[in-house]
This record gives C-alpha cells, sequence and structure tokens, in this order.
C-alpha cells in the first residue's frame, strides 16, 4: 500500500471508494446484501473502509511489511495455496476491527478481478473480537474488500418485459416430439428482444398505494379497485359534480366507461352516513375517500347516472333497432305478395301426397314451413337424388320460369337477424328508458328551485332530448305496430301458429331458397 492514496466516491448514487497506486487506479463497489440493505449503510461502510485503508497506507510508510506475509501474498496470488494464506491468516490474529464490522463474524474473501491480476483465491476468515484501536504494529488487514465496481452490463440488470403466453408442451412429451434432446437452441440477440419488449425502466415493485394507507374510510377491498378505476379520471374529486351535469362527453361530460364505473361504486347508505359525518378537511382524506364524499353530497346519484348512461344509449338502440324493423316489414310483404313461392308450395303439396297416398299415408291439404328444412332428407333409390333436386325436376318440366321465384324473396338471401317479438320488446323499453328520463327531469326540477347555471343548462338540454327522442321513438312504435301487424298475416296465409317465432320460420325460407339453388345447379347440366 505504499505510494497509494484512498478516495471516497459513488456511482449512480451507490457509494464507491478507489485506490490510486503508481499508474492503476482500483474502484470499489460496496455491495448490497442481507447485512446492508440500505444507501445509509452501505454509505457508511464505505467511510469505513476509507479510513481504515487510509490508516493502513500511512502504517505501510512507517512499518514495513514482514517478509513472511510478502512471500505469502505473492504465493497466494499466484499459486492459489490455502496454507500461505493460513499462515498470513495466523500473523494477523492481532488485528481489530471496529464496531461497525461486527457483521462480519465469517466473511469470505472475494477475489479481485482486476486488469493486472492473473489469479484469486477465496477463504473463509474468522475475524477477531472487534476493537477501535489496532494494537499491534503489525500491517492491519481489514475484512475482505467488495467486488471492484464495474458499471453494470445490460444483459446482467434486471429488465421487466412483456410476459409470453403460450401453451407449453407437457414434460412428458418432450422426448418424442421435435422438443427432444436433439433440438438445437437457435441463436437470438437477446439484448434487442429484452430492449423491445421492456414495459418499465427497471424500477423496483411498490407497494400498492392503498396496502400503505392504514386511514382509508373505505373498504380496502373496494378502495383499492376503485382506486383503479380512477386511474381513467383526469380530474379532481371536486369537478364531479359539474361533470355530472353535462350530457354529452364531447360538450366535457364523463366517458360512458366512467359512467359505468361511478355506478358500479355508488355509495351505499352505511358509506353516506360514514363521510356525510366526516368533520375533517377533504383535503387530508385519500384521494379515493375524497371522490366518495364528493358522491355523496350529490342528491340522487344513482337515477342521475341511470339518465345519464340511458340518454347515451338511446341513439345507438334506435340507430340499430330502425333498419331491422325495416326489413322485417319488407320481409313481410314480400311474403304476402309473392305469387311465386305459393305456386311453389303447391308443388311440393303435390309430390307429397303422391308418395303418401301409395304409401298409405293419406292425403294432406296443407303444409307447415318447417316442412321446408325435410326435403333434403329424403333421398331416392339414387343417393344423391333428393326430394329437392324432383322438386326442381318438376317445375323445370313444368314452369320453367317458377324456378326464378327467389327473386321475389330478395330480403331472405342473408340469414335473418332479430325477430318481431323481440324488436317489439327493444321498442318498448326505449319507451320505458323516456319514462324514466323524463322523469328524473321533473323530480330534479322539483328539487332545484334555485338553480345554478349549470343546473339550468342540465334541466334545458334533458328537456330538448325527450322532444327530440320522443318524436323519433313515436315513428318507430309506429313501424312495430305495422310490423306486428305484417308478420301476424303472414302466420295467417301460410297456416302457421300465431305464437311462431318469426325468427325460426324466416330462417326456414331462407335456407329452403339456398338449398332449391344448389340442387337447381345439380340439375342444370342434365336438363
Amino acid at each position: 500500500m505504499q505510494d497509494c492514496a484512498v478516495c471516497a466516491g459513488s456511482y449512480n448514487s451507490m457509494p464507491t471508494f478507489s485506490i490510486h497506486c503508481t499508474g492503476n487506479t482500483y474502484i470499489f463497489r460496496i455491495p448490497l446484501n442481507e447485512q446492508n440493505k440500505s444507501l445509509e449503510k452501505t454509505t457508511s461502510m464505505r467511510d469505513d473502509w476509507v479510513s481504515i485503508l487510509k490508516e493502513f497506507c500511512l502504517q505501510s510508510h512507517q512499518c514495513p511489511v514482514p517478509e513472511g506475509i510478502s512471500v505469502a501474498s505473492k504465493n497466494l496470488e499466484m499459486e492459489k495455496e490455502e496454507r500461505f494464506y493460513s499462515q498470513l491468516n495466523t500473523s494477523s490474529e492481532c488485528l481489530k476491527v471496529e464496531d461497525a464490522y461486527k457483521v462480519y463474524e465469517e466473511v469470505s474473501l472475494i477475489p479481485l478481478v482486476l486488469e493486472n491480476s492473473g489469479t484469486a483465491a477465496t477463504e473463509k476468515i474468522p475475524c477477531s473480537t472487534p476493537s477501535p484501536q489496532v494494537t499491534s504494529p503489525c500491517p492491519f488487514l481489514p475484512p475482505p474488500l467488495p467486488v471492484p465496481f464495474r458499471p453494470l452490463n445490460p444483459s446482467t440488470r434486471q429488465i421487466k418485459t412483456k410476459a409470453f403466453h403460450w401453451n407449453t408442451v407437457p414434460q412428458e412429451k418432450i422426448n418424442k416430439s421435435m422438443w427432444g434432446p436433439k433440438f438445437a437452441q437457435k441463436k437470438i440477440d437477446t439484448q434487442r428482444i429484452l430492449r423491445q419488449f421492456q414495459t418499465s425502466d427497471f424500477s423496483p415493485v411498490l407497494e400498492s398505494d392503498i396496502a400503505k394507507q392504514s386511514n382509508i374510510l373505505l373498504d380496502q377491498k373496494i378502495a383499492h379497485n376503485f382506486s383503479i378505476v380512477l386511474k381513467h379520471f383526469h380530474m379532481q374529486p371536486e369537478e364531479l359534480k359539474e361533470k355530472l351535469l353535462i350530457i354529452q362527453e364531447c360538450d366535457g361530460g364523463l366517458s360512458d366507461e366512467n359512467l359505468t364505473n361511478l355506478r358500479r361504486y355508488v355509495p351505499t347508505a352505511k358509506d353516506r352516513g360514514m363521510y356525510l359525518g366526516y368533520k375533517g378537511s377533504p383535503t387530508e382524506l385519500h384521494i379515493v375517500d375524497q371522490f366518495m364524499l364528493q358522491m355523496c353530497k350529490i342528491p340522487d346519484l344513482c337515477p342521475r347516472l341511470d339518465t345519464l348512461l340511458a340518454i347515451r344509449e338511446m341513439p345507438i338502440y334506435m340507430k340499430d333497432i330502425h333498419p331491422l324493423i325495416s326489413q322485417k316489414i319488407k320481409a313481410c310483404k314480400q311474403l304476402l305478395h309473392s305469387q311465386a313461392f305459393p305456386a311453389v308450395l303447391t308443388y311440393i303439396l303435390a309430390m307429397g301426397n303422391c308418395l303418401n297416398e301409395t304409401s298409405g299415408k293419406g292425403k294432406a291439404k296443407g303444409f307447415q314451413l318447417s316442412t321446408l328444412t325435410k326435403m333434403s332428407q329424403l333421398v331416392s333409390k339414387e343417393k344423391s337424388f333428393t326430394f329437392l333436386h324432383a322438386l326442381v325436376e318438376q317445375i323445370l318440366l313444368q314452369e320453367p320460369d317458377l324456378a326464378k321465384f327467389s327473386q321475389e324473396l330478395t330480403e331472405f338471401e342473408a340469414v335473418p337477424g332479430a325477430s318481431v317479438k323481440g324488436l317489439n320488446a327493444e321498442v318498448d323499453v326505449l319507451s320505458k328508458q323516456l319514462e324514466t328520463i323524463d322523469q328524473y327531469r321533473k323530480s330534479f326540477k322539483s328539487k332545484h328551485h334555485k338553480s345554478s347555471t349549470s343546473e339550468e343548462q342540465f334541466l334545458k338540454e334533458l328537456k330538448e332530448i325527450i322532444e327530440r327522442y320522443g318524436m323519433q321513438h313515436t315513428e318507430l312504435t309506429k313501424k312495430a305496430h305495422e310490423m306486428k301487424k305484417l308478420y301476424s298475416e303472414v302466420l295467417q296465409k301460410f297456416g302457421e301458429a300465431e305464437d311462431q317465432d318469426s325468427q325460426e320460420l324466416f330462417g326456414w325460407i331462407s335456407s329452403f331458397l339456398k338449398e332449391f339453388q344448389n340442387a337447381y345447379i345439380d340439375l342444370r347440366p342434365s336438363l
């Protein structure tokens, strides 16, 4: 240690110290381990090391190193012979360390990986009883030096990445699969992959903010879930009341998602009693409690949220329902006005009676449309020729133009969607929603005789919405009644039950049209 200097320093906020010798500089980092987990402890240990090494350098000038120790140290580096190190350890029993090193009751001498060192060794050193003074003039050997500091390689730093979810091959199937012993791993650029799918900059996982708070008024589990929801509320708790007086999101109101989430966390009667009885300053509460307090102060919060959600959903419902009702009306009119389709049905009746009369089953005067699905199931002596093929053949022989009857039923080319009954139910739901909105408007008006500007605007917009959607709903109701009446006429014309579901009935017709066309294509080349 002659002609050496020791200096304290830091790197990336981690305590370090360096030893400057002739032509060389060695930097050491104090590692984090079980004994020193905090920055304060590592800094204190760094300062202790610097103090000890400075004293050691001073003694090296005053007291030459004994020849035996010098030889042992040289052999320790060049030949890894533990007996020399044991002699060195024995000759150093007189060394004492300060109380700060009580943690080193038994430590490992960690090999120093330096540019000019060829070898290194590791050996356990039992330290003697701590003492604040050095009791011998012989050289002082402190506890082992920490690992020399090196900037962390990106590959050794703990990188948090996104997970790739896959279904793994069971262990018992590995050996016989392509993943067996002969499977060769592919070389990849791991650093590129880690950078591409990194999710955070090596930040440690922090405890939940809710878990740290012991003074939250709301139930811990509910508070945790609500805090996650509130991350999407980019506003202060005090703004909530005004936000709920703005009907449309484009005008500054809450999003549909935020309204739905608030609806899920509406305070209970118990919560309202607790928060409204709170006497402290709202700013002293956790953000979750602050939002809950503001929600408790809004009268009729639940009806308000239901009203806002109904207003947001209403135009979507009307937009979706209107074309479906129109399509059902067209489909019913086509069935009622078509002359070709009933003619095709009469061919089916004649053919069926022909077969049934000779089979002893007897004749029928008519059949329900569900029979259309059974035509391709009856096969002739030729397995590829069905009753449906026979129908096409008879029509082409008797009335070729009748084979184009599907042109009168264009609304059945697509698979039918909602039923007539279901669409009528949707119209009834819209009617009830309009009534709910109107009732809330009346209730809100009666409770706010001295309304603020925002409250007056809220009432005005509610009235306009009821009038606008009320007119659209009236028109929609008329069309729904027309649809229902026409469908009843269809059921009557084809002899179907009054409660027959339209989606099912229209589905039979749609399938029959496709199967008829396929049979027509099968027979056309042979005719």
